[in-house]
């Protein structure tokens, strides 16, 4: 990394906790393949003070945006002076930045990330039946997406399921109310007569055995995606692939929506960089079991 003064701009990613943040290493990387004097610094923010926090760091004339990592994604939506669609449907804000008029504005990219994955791998989604399992932020963001375009460009029928009472029929109809596409509450977590399920849970985070569904009552053509990073390969792609089925990890995810970022900051050649070559990339966040997959580009797809 280049050396920092008092011309660096700063970019930050707040969190609680940031020990495990992976997208410093990421930009900090394109920055410097790049020349561009900028770095970003990961900040350890209590959600109390996450509030007061936010609008006095961009007083900072040198702070240029920010990354938002949980728990305070949905806090930070509040706080903006104007947000994208995807942003307020989903409740979620994983982006901010500084216009020239000074106002904050931020949007969300997860589900850009989810379909750029998917997409990257084959997996097809389009006019298709998907199993969410969680109800969360990361759960909604990706059902916004899914959703975006109806049968034709998005999927057909989205089903989310999570245990909390309430919880998925609550996401379920706000992003019904949004979208053309089918978006309803599953009664339960049985995967069978769906084309693919995405875990957007907890489960398998802490390397236990427990599986967020039934693997065995997957139909033989479907696909499993765990928006997981840490304890890559889950149980549940472990699993999944036992059966032979196409199961994948979440790190494509991630960096399917690194252009996005580099777009949203007005950083063109850094959004270009990533998208001709993202492979540096993947070689930061994949853990060793995984490496050898990296080289195994999806056809046609060596970016």
């Amino acid at each position: 990394m280049a050396s920092i003064t008092g011309k660096t701009d700063l970019y930050l990613i707040p969190g609680d906790p940031v020990t495990n943040v992976r997208l410093p290493r990421m930009f900090n990387a394109v920055f410097e393949r790049c020349g561009i004097d900028a770095v970003m610094v990961p900040v350890q923010v209590r959600a109390r003070d996450f509030a007061v926090w936010l609008k006095a760091s961009f007083l900072g004339h040198n702070v240029r945006g920010m990354l938002i990592a949980p728990p305070h994604k949905p806090l930070a939506v509040d706080l903006l002076d104007g947000c994208g669609l995807f942003a307020r449907v989903a409740g979620s804000v994983n982006i901010v930045r500084r216009t020239k008029s000074g106002e904050l504005e931020g949007d969300l990219f997860d589900g850009e990330g989810i379909v750029g994955a998917l997409d990257w791998f084959g997996i097809p989604f389009r006019g298709q039946r998907v199993l969410i399992l969680g109800a969360g932020v990361s759960a909604a963001a990706i059902g916004v997406s899914l959703a975006e375009g109806g049968g034709d460009d998005g999927a057909r029928h989205i089903a989310f399921y999570d245990p909390a009472a309430g919880k998925a029929a609550g996401t379920a109809a706000r992003i019904d109310a949004a979208f053309d596409a089918e978006v309803v509450a599953a009664a339960s977590a049985d995967p069978s007569g769906y084309d693919l399920v995405i875990n957007a849970t907890q489960v398998g985070l802490q390397g236990e055995e427990t599986l967020p569904c039934d693997v065995a009552r997957l139909a033989p053509h479907a696909a499993v995606f765990d928006i997981l990073l840490r304890g890559q390969p889950t149980p549940l792609v472990r699993a999944a692939r036992a059966r032979g089925l196409q199961a994948q990890p979440g790190f494509e995810m991630l960096i399917q929506q690194m252009a996005h970022y580099f777009d949203y900051f007005d950083l063109p050649q850094a959004a270009a960089l990533v998208r001709e070559d993202a492979g540096f990339l993947r070689q930061i966040i994949y853990p060793a079991e995984l490496q050898a997959e990296i080289a195994q580009a999806p056809r046609g797809r060596q970016g």
